[in-house]
C-alpha cells in the first residue's frame, strides 16, 4: 500500500460517520457505484488522477453517480477528493466504506456469517469453481450465492457476498471471503479469531478462551469456531498471521519429524 493511499484510507471512517443516517441500502450503493467505476477505466483513472483538483475529481465522482442515493455519491464524492496511490485503492476505498455502512446497519455477527460461508466454498471444489471461475456472469454467481444462502443470511452479508462475486478484483474467492471476513470484523471493533476443533466446544468455554485471548492481544475478538475431527484432539486458534496450534495432530507431525 502506498503512502498516498494510506494517508486516503485513513479518512474513509469521517466519511462514513459524516453519514450518520446511511443504512444497508446505501451500502448497496456504494457497491453498485464500485462496480460501475471499474467497468469505466476512463472513469476511474479521471476520479484518481492526481493532476486534477480534488474539486473537479469530487464533481466528477456527483456526476456519474447521480442516479444513487445522496449518502453513497457523498462519500464517493469525499473519497474522490483523496490522493490514491493508484485507482484500484479508490475501488478498494468505496468498498471499505460499503462494508462499514453494511456491518454498522446489522446487528448480525456478519464477520461470521461470512466466514461460515467461506469455509462451505473452501469444501466443495465445483462450489468455488462456480463462484470463481473465469465461466459463468456475475448475476449466474449472484443468484448462486442467494440460493446457498437460503435466506438464512443478514442483509448486511447477503449484501457483501454479492459484491464480491460480482467484482472478485482478480483475486480467488477464497482469498476474497477470508480477507473480507477479516475487514468484516475490523469494522465492528475486532479481530477475527478462528478455533478449529475436533469436537464442538461449549459456549461457555468458548466465552472463556475468548476472554483469555482478549486479554492475552489485547482486542476485542469475535471467535468462530470449525469442527475438524481431523485434528483428533486439542485445538488451533488463528487471529491474523498468528496461529496458536495445539491440536494432538500436530504433535504427532512433530514427533514424526523428530523421529525421522
Amino acid at each position: 500500500m502506498g503512502s498516498a493511499t494510506s494517508q486516503a484510507r485513513a479518512g474513509i471512517e469521517g466519511a462514513v460517520s459524516a453519514q450518520p443516517h446511511a443504512g444497508i441500502d446505501d451500502a448497496r450503493d456504494l457497491f453498485r457505484a464500485s462496480r460501475a467505476i471499474e467497468r469505466s477505466p476512463q472513469v476511474l483513472s479521471s476520479l484518481a488522477d492526481p493532476a486534477s483538483t480534488p474539486d473537479a475529481r469530487a464533481a466528477l465522482a456527483a456526476r456519474v453517480l447521480g442516479q444513487l442515493g445522496a449518502p453513497a455519491v457523498a462519500i464517493v464524492a469525499h473519497l474522490a477528493r483523496q490522493r490514491w496511490s493508484a485507482p484500484a485503492d479508490l475501488l478498494a476505498g468505496i468498498d471499505d466504506a460499503a462494508i462499514r455502512i453494511a456491518v454498522r446497519s446489522s446487528q448480525a455477527d456478519v464477520a461470521g456469517e461470512i466466514a461460515s460461508f467461506e469455509r462451505t466454498v473452501a469444501s466443495d471444489a465445483q462450489l468455488e469453481l462456480a463462484l470463481g471461475g473465469l465461466l459463468g456472469s456475475a448475476d449466474a454467481k449472484a443468484a448462486l450465492v442467494e440460493r446457498l444462502l437460503g435466506g438464512r443470511a443478514s442483509e448486511a452479508a447477503a449484501s457483501i457476498l454479492d459484491h464480491l462475486v460480482r467484482a472478485p478484483r482478480g483475486r480467488r474467492i477464497g482469498q476474497r471471503l477470508r480477507s473480507t471476513a477479516k475487514q468484516v470484523a475490523e469494522a465492528s471493533g475486532s479481530s477475527l479469531a478462528t478455533v478449529t476443533t475436533a469436537r464442538e466446544i461449549p459456549a461457555a468455554q468458548l466465552d472463556r478462551l475468548r476472554v483469555g485471548l482478549e486479554r492475552q492481544y489485547g482486542r476485542a475478538l469475535q471467535l468462530q469456531q470449525i469442527v475438524d475431527p481431523a485434528v483428533l484432539g486439542g485445538l488451533r486458534v488463528a487471529i491474523g498471521d498468528d496461529v496458536i496450534d495445539g491440536t494432538v495432530r500436530s504433535k504427532f507431525t512433530d514427533l514424526r519429524l523428530k523421529l525421522g
